[in-house]
Order: C-alpha cells, then sequence, then structure tokens
C-alpha cells in the first residue's frame, strides 16, 4: 500500500508537472519563432548581398571564358554576307507599374528602354526575309532624347522610319498596363514643360519628345545606313549584324577560361552560402540541389538572378538588375522573329515631327532632304532656314503676321525648340516692303525676343527702312 501509494504520488506529481513543462514548451516555441520572425529580415538582406554578389562573379566568368567559346564554335559557319535594310523600327519602353510604389509618380527610373529594329535581306533563295533586333538598353530618364541615338549597338547603325520631308517619325511601344498608368496619372514634375502642362503621364512623355528641329537636324545629318548582315548558308533566316558576328566569333582567348576559373570557384562557394540562409533549415542535399538548378540559367543571368535575388529582398534584386544591365549594356543585342522582338506588339506612341505643340508653325511647312546630306548641325540648319524663307515669303500680310505670333508666343509658353529655323524667313519679312506694317512688326518682336539670338531694334529698324527706301518713288 504505502510503495502503491507512493507510486500514485509519483505519478501525480508526474502528471502534475507536465502542464508546467507544456508551458514552458509553448513559450520556448514562440520566442525562437519571435526570434525568427526579428531576424528573418536581416537573414534576407545579408542572403541577397551574398546571391548578388556571387551572381556577379558568376556572371563575369560566364563572360568572359564560356560565352566566348561557345561563340566561337556557334558562330564560325556565318560565313555568308548581305546587306539588310531597316523596315519597322521602334524604342521599347520597359515599365512595369507593379514594381513602382503606391503613390509614387516618379517613374522614369524603374523604366528601361531600348530600339528594336525589324530587318529585311534578301539574297537568292527566293522572297526576302525578316528579322529583329533589340540592342543597347538604358535606363529611362526625363531628359532623354531619341534623336541623337543611331545605334542598336556600337558599329551596328540604327534609324527610325522616314516622312516626306526626311525626318525619323520616332515610336515608343511599351505594354497595355504602362499605357493605362501613364494615361490615368498626372506628371510628377511639369518644370521643364511647355505652358499650361499636360495633364497625364502620357502627354509628358509625347511633350517630352517633341522636337522638330532636333529630330529635323539629325534625320539629315545622319542618313538611313544598311545594316551588314552576316548568316549560316544552311539557316538563312538566323542572320545577325556582321559587326556582332565578328565580334562574337574572334572573342575567345584560352586566358579568359583561367580568368573564368578563378571568378568561378569563389562565386560557387558564396552563392552555396546565400541558398544556405535563403532556405534556412534544408536538408544538405536539396540545398546542393537548388544551389546547382540556377547556374544552369547562365546564359540568361540577367533575367534570373534578379528574380532569385529578389526572393530574399527587393533592394538588392534593384541593383542585380543594374549592375548585369550596365556590364550587358554595349554588347547586348537579342534577335528573333519580328512577332517575337520587345514589345512587338506594344501599344504605340508615334511622334511625328511637327503634328504636336509645334502643328501651328513648323508643321506648315514642308521640306526637302538636301542632296548630298548636310555635313554637320550648321549645314542642316542652314538648309531648313532657307527653305523656311522660301515658303515664308510666299504668305500674305496676315498668315505671316500670325505665323510670327504664334512663334513669339510657343516661346512664352516654353515650346521654344522651332523658334531658330524662322530665323531667316523673319529677316527676309521685316525687309519686305511688299507686306504691311504689322506683318513687319510681328516679325521683328519675334526676332528680338523669342527667337533665341541676339537681335537688336535699331538694326531691324534699319533692314526695314532700306527696303522700303528701295520701293519708294524717287
Amino acid at each position: 500500500m504505502g510503495r502503491g501509494s507512493s507510486k500514485q504520488q509519483q505519478n501525480g506529481g508526474g502528471q502534475r508537472a507536465k502542464p508546467g513543462a507544456g508551458v514552458g514548451g509553448v513559450r520556448e516555441f514562440l520566442i525562437g519563432n519571435a526570434a525568427s520572425l526579428a531576424i528573418s529580415p536581416l537573414l534576407g538582406i545579408y542572403a541577397g548581398f551574398l546571391l548578388l554578389c556571387s551572381g556577379i562573379f558568376l556572371a563575369v566568368a560566364w563572360d568572359v571564358g564560356a560565352q566566348p567559346l561557345i561563340d566561337h564554335f556557334r558562330y564560325a559557319p556565318f560565313t555568308a554576307r548581305t546587306p539588310g535594310r531597316i523596315v519597322e523600327g521602334w524604342s521599347a519602353l520597359e515599365f512595369d507599374p507593379g514594381a513602382l510604389p503606391a503613390g509614387k509618380l516618379y517613374w522614369q527610373p524603374y523604366a528601361k528602354i531600348s530600339h528594336c529594329a525589324v530587318v529585311e535581306y534578301a539574297g537568292d533563295w527566293g522572297a526576302p526575309l525578316h528579322r529583329a533586333f533589340c540592342g543597347n538598353r538604358f535606363e529611362f530618364r526625363d531628359d532623354f532624347r531619341l534623336d541623337d541615338w543611331h545605334t542598336l549597338a556600337p558599329g551596328v547603325p540604327f534609324s527610325f522610319p522616314r516622312d516626306t520631308n526626311g525626318f525619323a517619325v520616332e515610336e515608343i511601344r511599351f505594354s497595355k498596363s504602362a499605357s493605362d498608368w501613364l494615361a490615368a496619372h498626372p506628371p510628377y514634375d511639369t518644370f521643364m514643360l511647355s505652358k499650361p502642362p499636360p495633364p497625364t503621364a502620357l502627354g509628358a512623355l509625347r511633350a517630352q519628345f517633341d522636337r522638330p528641329y532636333d529630330v529635323a537636324v539629325a534625320s539629315w545629318t545622319t542618313p538611313a545606313a544598311p545594316i551588314a548582315l552576316a548568316y549560316d548558308p544552311h539557316h538563312l533566316d538566323e542572320a545577325l549584324p556582321a559587326r556582332i558576328v565578328d565580334n562574337r566569333r574572334d572573342g575567345f582567348w584560352f586566358g579568359g577560361l583561367i580568368f573564368a576559373v578563378l571568378f568561378a570557384i569563389p562565386g560557387v562557394l558564396v552563392w552555396r552560402l546565400g541558398i544556405g540562409l535563403l532556405f534556412f533549415g534544408q536538408a544538405a542535399s536539396i540545398l546542393w540541389l537548388l544551389t546547382v538548378l540556377p547556374l544552369f540559367a547562365l546564359p540568361w543571368w540577367g533575367d534570373v538572378l534578379p528574380r532569385i535575388v529578389r526572393h530574399a529582398s527587393s533592394d538588392w534584386a534593384d541593383v542585380a538588375t543594374d549592375i548585369l544591365d550596365g556590364m550587358s549594356r554595349t554588347t547586348r543585342l537579342i534577335a528573333s522573329a519580328p512577332q517575337d522582338a520587345i514589345l512587338a506588339d506594344g501599344e504605340r506612341l508615334v511622334l511625328q515631327p511637327g503634328t504636336g505643340i509645334y502643328a501651328d508653325t513648323f508643321g506648315r511647312l514642308r521640306f526637302s532632304e538636301p542632296q548630298p546630306a548636310p555635313a554637320d548641325k550648321a549645314a542642316a540648319l542652314a538648309a531648313l532656314r532657307l527653305q523656311a524663307a522660301e515658303q515664308v515669303a510666299r504668305l500674305d500680310s496676315n498668315a505671316r503676321t500670325a505665323l510670327f505670333v504664334k512663334l513669339r508666343q510657343q516661346h512664352d509658353a516654353f515650346a521654344r525648340n522651332v523658334q531658330t529655323v524662322f530665323t531667316l524667313a523673319a529677316e527676309t519679312t521685316v525687309g519686305d516692303a511688299s507686306v504691311d506694317a504689322a506683318a513687319r512688326t510681328a516679325a521683328k518682336d519675334f526676332l528680338i525676343l523669342a527667337s533665341g539670338g541676339e537681335y537688336y531694334q535699331n538694326r531691324l529698324d534699319a533692314i526695314e527702312q532700306a527696303a522700303l527706301q528701295a520701293v519708294s518713288p524717287r
């Protein structure tokens, strides 16, 4: 009995101890999870940093070793050459509104832009073939211009289609979601825009590239050039720019393999550490599997690495994107079928020179591209001014008055891209005795206050008086 009672007491004591142990276990579980939650952001940042650094090392190893070796053999059969001409061209503006922080209007740093072209080439095989190329990609800015960008990649020319004036018709394409976002939100800043400013970000984008004079000069001084293509006679539809083929075929050297190994070894080891932190607690076999599998995507590392790093830290993912873009900025060229090119089926913003805010001034004139092409900007401007003056001289007094008043108004509204084209026309009007005083006064006001040049009242008065005296009876 006593021993039984003693056992019952011990058992009873043990039963009473279990609730206490349970409370302690719950407490430890909660504390452990709270600690894990507390340090998980730090682990994510640290893991993201390790993945970023190791990913860059692996990218360098691939670029200096494996890729040149592959290209050396891949492009050896590209022995045939043929000229190609651009039949379609656009700027692909890659912007995902979902990546923009809530409430933020400054969208430009979250966008990338690149030129794409559809090239037609012919040979003795029958109907011409078409191939699309998308070239170097850059960060987009609110002061970005398209008129001074004439290459897909170094040594590979690019040009937009030309209108009847010989001016490039710039075109931007973006996704439907980007178009909808831009059309539904105001510009983040209107300081550099004409007044009144456009009410939407899409309107601001159009205004940013509404620069007819700059486009005209760039177009006339840089005529559309053919693209020399190289191709494998057994694969006619896989042509590439000859400059790209030559660079890639001749880019391999054995020393690159040594450098590749020197970068790859620490890259893989640090990559393994980053994967271990990102998937903390997994079995070693799983971690090695997760380490190795992504490395098969090294040929597409520019897209894959940021996605992997984003699982750990979105900030480090953005850094990865910028660094990899910078590494491939002057070598990137993506070839595809025309329908598969970047944003080939995207929403279109067509920028016809002289159809925007300058439709009533620059847009009312018709120009003819000089032959041969002007050698520089000064020659192109002189040709534009001469053709403008000839056309303005055929207008009556009322039309000339309205033209120069409008040019003055545009200048006052900070729409100041075309005024320099009309200075010779204004000087000619001041010295034209066949027009009335209102037209001459409007021309003088434009020259003094809105032309951007240094014109003075006494000089213009002298021109006007000389013209009047020349026709007055003696």
